[in-house]
């Protein structure tokens, strides 16, 4: 294996990644979608949906990707773990009044929605890591 290797391999972790956010992103606006469902027109806060999105998305999928690369587990022992994984970027919710719709949705993208593997077979799961070690260590010999 030379040196390129890894770096051939973040195509494949990128386009995995990019289907994560996709999936995340269409469960995100359901979710949100039935939350506003019942209010009438003028309740309804679409405009604070890009907010939500950065306080609760964003970590989502930072998590779910990382513990998708970094987890070796499958099946109901990988999903059970990231549905509670899932549940930290909603701790304000309570403070804020929401009703529990957007923790269900959490669960539904934890336990249906995600891709498990993340990466597939278990090599490409290694190749992914390999990469990204890769490409850490690179970033941090070129930083001054």
């Amino acid at each position: 294996m030379d040196e390129s290797t890894p770096w051939r391999n973040l195509g494949g972790i990128g386009l995995r990644f990019i289907d994560l956010v996709v999936r995340y992103a269409i469960t995100f606006v359901v979710t949100l979608a039935a939350l506003e469902a019942p209010l009438p027109a003028d309740m309804r806060s679409v405009k604070d949906w890009p907010g939500l999105f950065v306080l609760i998305g964003v970590p989502s999928i930072l998590i779910s990707f990382a513990y998708g690369l970094a987890s070796t587990r499958t099946g109901a022992a990988f999903r059970g773990r990231l549905a509670g994984l899932l549940f930290l970027p909603l701790w304000f919710l309570p403070f804020l009044g929401m009703p529990l719709i957007p923790v269900m949705g959490q669960l539904f993208f934890g336990l249906c929605v995600m891709r498990v593997p993340l990466l597939g077979p278990s090599q490409l799961r290694r190749q992914g890591r390999v990469a990204l070690t890769a490409a850490v260590r690179g970033i941090s010999r070129s930083s001054p």
